[in-house]
């Protein structure tokens, strides 16, 4: 009898047993559970937050999976056989496919290993986290340094928050390879600006390099505080630089504790097989099956480098999220379901899904263009899965963060020309650059995103020819908003949508109003109808001697609240009855308000009225990183 075999304790490891169980039934699969990883220990939110991702018995046991439990754990290519080991003694299991489960962990620096208070997470010792993080809430304030930049930080915030201590943010940059990237640098700072007005103390060391990073001792053997040297020119963009300053000062972030979640590497003993290797992320290497290059061993997670779509129509090796894997568990166990005990084809069990990547590979093939013909040979290699679009979900504090497609890094490295906007509706909570707590309905703004939720921003990016729709980010307060928005943007992609339609299209609810104000400020821009520019292009075209008009459309309040240096005022409201006598004709203008939305309907009004060199300030004063001036 032909005999599967999972290694793993995950949600994703249980799901993928039971789906090949329900697929070939008359097929034995066991599952074997590495002792680490059920034991999580004590009852704090770390150790809760872990055992949810556990794999539930109940289920396995519902599917006829069986279940075996090891504390250690070895693998016999040559034999096909998995030895595993227990106080029950040792257990030899034969198998003819092999699946493991291996995820990325945290990798905290030299430095700093081996402190009683500095942790990883995800990581092994939750116990240790969780009894450390209640002991120091019981004897008073407790600050959790939180390090990084993703889904995993944003996480360990949340979690901090529900142990009752205080989170501090290090936002640190993302590595290559890292899912991070897939959400630019100002959706990250706005989501920090976002968690901050949540109670988070952030903190931006995106420019401090990993190895700078170091930290001064307490009296009890751990850490009392992180330190680091600051790049020449220390980025404020988030509005809370912390301690230190510019012209190399010390940085220093103090801490009860310290937990670590950026950057992530594949630490795990299947690393020594023979023929295991890692792709240029540090992932492993898997061909669009998941197959490794030993026969019959597939790997699943996030420590896996999983095959999509580049933006410049090839395949590429990406780093999977967590988001994806049960996209991989679904298509890996259709893969073992389309296959015999020797790996040769077979006809599909009933219920796998089609291949979409054999469809497509098809229709490449009788195009007869010769590029899209080796493009069809590459992924007739691999049938069974297209690469998933990449997506991101995180939830903190008081924001969520989101994303699906590419980002600006990822087109980048491409050397593919996009065009982006970004569309934010004013925070209710108030105390954005410029923004009076409490800002009414009758303000100026309102018109803009009235019926909109407040404290969301999406930004699209697009090729800058053709228009196609590449990415979609989100970041903001209501969580099932932005996993809605993405949802709606993900199917835009995979249509293969232009960004002039998207603005067209008849989607439903806020996320589909959301997406198509922010299609249609895209579209004009491609249009050629005004231009955007960005804080850091303004600030740098200011420096080298060009000469803007600054216009600031908020109200004469919030406009004396502070604002972008040499802005003149004129609100929105009152710009038609002022336009002649105050607004220059022939200087470029640059538009400013609250998000950047009522600049947009203006620069519409006055390219109608035959203005040209027409900018925007992408996000508006949302958006704004830099110093502001008050009058």
């Amino acid at each position: 009898m032909r005999r599967i075999v999972v290694i793993g304790s995950g949600v994703g490891a249980g799901k993928l047993a039971a789906r090949v169980k329900r697929l070939l039934p008359g097929c034995e699969v066991n599952m074997i559970m590495p002792e680490a990883g059920v034991d999580g220990g004590g009852g704090g939110p770390f150790a809760a937050c872990l055992a949810s991702r556990r794999a539930s018995r109940v289920l396995l046991a519902a599917r006829e999976v069986g279940v075996l439990d090891a504390a250690e754990l070895s693998v016999d290519l040559d034999a096909s056989t998995v030895i595993a080991g227990s106080s029950r003694g040792r257990l030899a299991v034969r198998y003819d496919q092999l699946a493991m489960e291996i995820d990325a962990t945290p990798r905290i620096p030299r430095a700093l290993r081996g402190a009683p208070n500095v942790f990883a997470w995800p990581g092994a010792d939750v116990a240790g986290l969780d009894g450390l993080l209640a002991e120091r809430v019981a004897a008073g304030a407790c600050r959790a340094v939180v390090v990084g930049q993703g889904a995993e930080a944003l996480e360990a915030l949340r979690l901090v928050r529900a142990a009752g201590a205080t989170p501090v943010w290090v936002r640190t940059r993302p590595a290559t390879g890292d899912a991070a990237n897939a959400v630019d640098a100002d959706m990250w700072r706005h989501a920090a600006r976002m968690a901050r007005r949540n109670g988070v103390e952030t903190v931006n060391w995106t420019g401090v390099a990993m190895e700078r990073m170091g930290a001064l001792p307490a009296g009890d053997g751990g850490f009392a505080a992180l330190v680091a040297v600051a790049p020449d020119r220390a980025d404020r963009a988030d509005g809370a630089g912390g301690p230190g300053g510019p012209g190399g000062a010390d940085l220093r972030v103090e801490g009860d504790l310290f937990i670590w979640t950026s950057p992530l590497v594949v630490q795990n003993p299947a690393l020594t097989l023979d023929g295991i290797s890692l792709d240029d992320t540090g992932r492993i290497d898997v061909d669009g099956c998941l197959r490794t290059g030993a026969p019959g061993v597939y790997v699943f997670g996030t420590g896996v480098g999983v095959q999509r779509m580049a933006p410049d129509g090839g395949v590429e090796q990406a780093a999977a999220v967590p988001a994806e894997v049960p996209g991989l568990v679904r298509a890996l166990a259709d893969h073992l379901a389309s296959i015999d005990a020797t790996g040769a084809d077979v006809s599909p069990a009933r219920g796998v899904a089609a291949c979409p990547a054999g469809d497509l590979a098809a229709e490449l093939a009788g195009s007869g263009d010769p590029d899209m013909a080796e493009l069809a040979d590459a992924l007739g290699d691999c049938p069974c899965r297209l690469p998933a679009l990449g997506t991101v979900h995180a939830e903190g504090p008081g924001v969520t963060v989101a994303a699906v497609g590419l980002g600006s890094a990822a087109c980048a490295r491409a050397e593919v020309e996009t065009e982006f906007s970004v569309y934010a509706t004013p925070s209710a909570l108030g105390g954005q650059p410029g923004q009076s707590p409490g800002q009414s309905d009758d303000d100026d703004e309102s018109g803009a995103w009235g019926g909109l939720p407040a404290g969301q921003a999406v930004k699209l990016l697009a090729a800058r020819t053709g228009g196609a729709l590449l990415g979609a980010q989100v970041a903001g307060r209501d969580a099932e908003l932005c996993a809605a928005v993405v949802s709606a943007a993900s199917l835009a992609l995979r249509a293969g949508m232009r960004v002039a339609d998207l603005a067209q299209a008849e989607l439903p609810g806020a996320a589909g109003e959301l997406l198509r104000r922010a299609a249609a400020v895209l579209a004009n821009k491609l249009a050629g109808r005004y231009f955007g520019i960005t804080p850091d292009e303004f600030i740098a075209s200011r420096e080298a001697g060009a000469e803007f008009f600054t216009l600031d459309l908020r109200s004469a309040p919030d406009w004396r609240a502070g604002h972008v240096p040499g802005a003149y005022n004129i609100p929105h409201t009152q710009l038609r009855k002022r336009l002649q006598d105050e607004v220059p004709r022939f200087t470029p203008i640059v538009l400013v308000a609250a998000t950047s939305d009522a600049a947009w309907s203006v620069a519409c009004m006055l390219g109608a009225l035959g203005a040209t060199d027409l900018y925007v300030l992408d996000g508006g004063m949302a958006f704004w990183p830099h110093a502001l001036e008050t009058a």
